[in-house]
């Protein structure tokens, strides 16, 4: 496939996902309008989610790579709302992504892979199962190697990718009980348009242009080295104890560069925002002192403008996760109890860096250019504990599902340049938040075949550790509490012989999301929790088997998600546009229908799917001009429910067909056909009026910008097995 692990959640219901490139990128990501941040996932049951931040981490890091791509996976669930505690992972207000690793299998084999692919695009590797290792009581062990490289469909933004997992299985206790381990170390390296492209750009030299690598370039490369380590034992058949403990550590570099003439305010367009002087403006040489960060670098004397001397910056950052989850399943006659918890700690710094020269063939000195005291330190703990419970009752027709979770998350920011402080001394923010988030989930058999449902759930999820900061007015040393979900769902689910149908409908009411803004009666810079924001809508899903070689699957959603009141807020799924919203403004970049269908064949040894997808019209953002007098108002970003971007369907199709092998050493060879966009649509998957950015004021004429979506992409593979 073109597209990333993300790009299978899109057969779930009211999810809505992109990416700008090919291969296991970062997307952008909604489920029922809910953006990513907001999401919990958890792979084999830990939390996968940045702890500090939400999502991977911090805007415009972790960009590039990810902590687990497609060939890793087995499985994914996808709870919209709020899950059971036991399913939920950590820190949601719309829903858990649970990922299950592939497991050692039963059998042994060895396979090598390659796919070529459009855009010189082409993937290879292997994977191989031992099975049972004779001797060893059961011990199975399985592993996968995967390289990725590509030119991308936009211009000029070559990657490569690297995916490696490990993983173990040795059983103990006549087989009742297990230790496992996993290792996944995936990286990747990875131009981007880090920006998008002025729409009468594209209108000009095509819909992929990009600027030449010489001209702008955003560099990022991402390392993700994840362990788990854990056990299963069964102490009688009434309980069941497990444990894992896990590692993540993340790394993210990125370099980009802007030439100076594109910097200048008379160039009508942003090009990118990866250069220091678009985040910086003028960088005058410093002094150091207590709480500034000294650069004896001056930009405009080494290359003769601003512009010119601080077109190039290089960032580099990492954080490390630490944790463990303990379970206590225990089974009586009537009810299935659960006990479990999580406790974590994340860490970013002290270390890394930020600097900025005229090219990128700079020096990297603290003191001289750089940008950022690698002294900083941000840290959050995580102490959650639950309890579920499955109670059967009237025969096992009514089931009842009570549940509570009770988090404690301490987090503390120190920040060793007070970049808006007069004097700028350092200093450190930090707070220690509880809640209590209950759940109930209730359902009854009507028939045999038919089931009704119901659930309520809160959530909470804690906010992102770069709102732990004193603002450029002064600040409240408050830092801010989490953003809050009551979740209702409702809904009936029809299990035949061949036909599977599912219709729910859902309320979500989000309270105290995060907003930053100028206390215009205070006078001081605040981050609150004063946002409203409502999500509702209706589901439908089904499957029918119309023989064992035939079947047909689809779904169809419709999503309204609206703001509730006035207040400034991040107004894009992936946040990087901050501005203000007015009660009744719909979410901009949520479809209000998504849908999907898919027809399948098999046979013997050929499988064949055609699938057809529909991404409904989306409101999209405006900036409104710099010299408004109200300032909440000047130079933000706002949905503008007057431009709506264009809706689109795409058609995929999958064909593969294994022929056996009479062969001493190989089983069988697969060939495999992957048309994505089969019928060549052209649109857009982002549509937005921006102003050209200088010195932190829009300058110019209003225009827009736009990120292409995927053209046909052909993939072409073949596989063997050896066993």
């Amino acid at each position: 496939s073109a597209a990333s692990i993300y790009s299978i959640l899109k057969l779930t219901p009211s999810v809505n996902e992109y990416q700008q490139n090919i291969g296991p990128s970062f997307p952008v990501f909604t489920v029922r309008g809910v953006r990513m941040s907001q999401l919990a996932q958890t792979l084999d049951g830990i939390p996968m989610t940045d702890l500090l931040y939400g999502g991977q981490g911090a805007l415009l890091t972790n960009n590039v790579g990810s902590i687990i791509s497609t060939g890793q996976i087995e499985g994914i669930h996808v709870y919209p709302g709020v899950a059971p505690p036991d399913r939920g992972g950590f820190a949601t207000v719309g829903g858990t992504i649970a990922y299950t690793t592939t497991t050692p299998p039963e059998k042994s084999y060895a396979d090598i892979f390659t796919k070529i692919g459009s855009f010189s695009t082409d993937t290879y590797g292997f994977d191989a199962s031992s099975g049972s290792i004779p001797g060893t009581n059961g011990l199975r062990i399985y592993t996968r190697l995967s390289r990725t490289q590509t030119d991308g469909y936009i211009q000029h933004t070559p990657a490569r990718y690297t995916d490696f997992l490990f993983s173990a299985i040795k059983p103990y206790d006549d087989g009742l009980s297990q230790v496992t381990g996993t290792l996944i170390y995936n990286t990747a390296r990875a131009n981007l348009a880090s920006s998008p492209m002025a729409v009468s750009q594209l209108e000009k030299y095509g819909i992929f242009y990009n600027y030449p690598l010489s001209e702008s370039s955003t560099l990022q490369r991402g390392r993700y080295l994840t362990a788990i380590l854990g056990d299963r034992t069964y102490i009688n058949n009434r309980v069941l104890v497990s444990a894992k403990a896990f590692y993540i550590h993340k790394y993210s570099y990125q370099a980009g560069y802007l030439q100076p003439s594109y910097i200048s305010p008379s160039y009508p367009y942003q090009v990118s925002l990866s250069d220091a002087s678009v985040s910086y403006g003028p960088l005058p040489p410093t002094v150091a002192s207590p709480g500034v960060v000294p650069h004896t670098y001056d930009p405009a004397a080494t290359f003769g403008s601003y512009d010119a001397g601080e077109a190039a910056k290089t960032q580099y950052s990492g954080s490390t996760t630490l944790g463990i989850v303990p379970k206590v399943n225990v089974f009586l006659p009537h009810n299935d109890i659960t006990v479990g918890g999580l406790v974590a700690q994340e860490t970013s710094g002290p270390g890394g860096g930020n600097y900025f020269y005229g090219s990128l063939n700079m020096p990297e000195l603290y003191g001289y250019n750089s940008l950022y005291d690698p002294s900083g330190k941000a840290q959050r703990t995580v102490y959650s504990g639950y309890l579920s419970d499955k109670i059967y009752l009237l025969d096992n027709s009514l089931h009842i599902e009570p549940g509570v979770t009770i988090t404690g998350v301490s987090t503390s920011n120190y920040v060793p340049a007070n970049l808006y402080g007069s004097p700028p001394y350092p200093y450190t923010l930090g707070n220690y938040d509880k809640e209590v988030l209950p759940y109930f989930g209730l359902s009854y058999d009507i028939t045999k075949i038919i089931v009704a449902y119901a659930s309520y759930g809160k959530g909470a999820r804690f906010a992102p550790v770069g709102d732990y900061l004193l603002g450029p007015k002064g600040s409240t040393t408050l830092a801010p509490g989490p953003e809050t979900v009551n979740a209702y769902e409702a809904g009936v689910r029809y299990v035949g012989n061949k036909l599977y149908l599912n219709l729910d409908g859902f309320w979500q009411n989000m309270h105290g999301m995060f907003s930053f803004y100028d206390n215009l009666i205070t006078g001081l810079t605040e981050y609150a929790n004063i946002g409203e924001e409502q999500m509702k809508g209706l589901e439908l899903s089904g499957k029918y088997e119309v023989n064992p070689e035939w079947s047909v699957s689809g779904n169809i959603s419709y999503t309204s998600a609206n703001y509730m009141n006035n207040f400034a807020a991040a107004v894009t799924p992936s946040s990087e546009q901050y501005g203000y919203v007015f009660a009744g403004d719909p979410l901009a970049f949520v479809p209000n229908w998504i849908a999907g269908l898919d027809v399948s064949y098999h046979k013997h040894n050929f499988y064949a799917k055609l699938g057809e997808s529909y991404t409904g019209p989306q409101i999209t953002t405006e900036v409104l001009p710099s010299d408004l007098t109200n300032p909440l108002l000047a130079n933000a970003t706002v949905p503008n429910p007057g431009v709506r971007m264009a809706p689109y369907f795409l058609t995929n199709l999958e064909l593969s067909y294994r022929v056996p092998m009479h062969n001493a050493h190989i089983s069988s060879v697969t060939v495999s056909l992957n048309i994505e966009n089969l019928l060549d649509n052209t649109y857009y998957t982002h549509y937005y009026q921006f102003y050209k950015q200088y010195n932190f004021f829009g300058v110019g004429q209003p225009y827009y910008e736009a990120y292409p979506g995927l053209p046909r992409f052909i993939e072409l593979g073949l596989s063997a097995r050896f066993s």
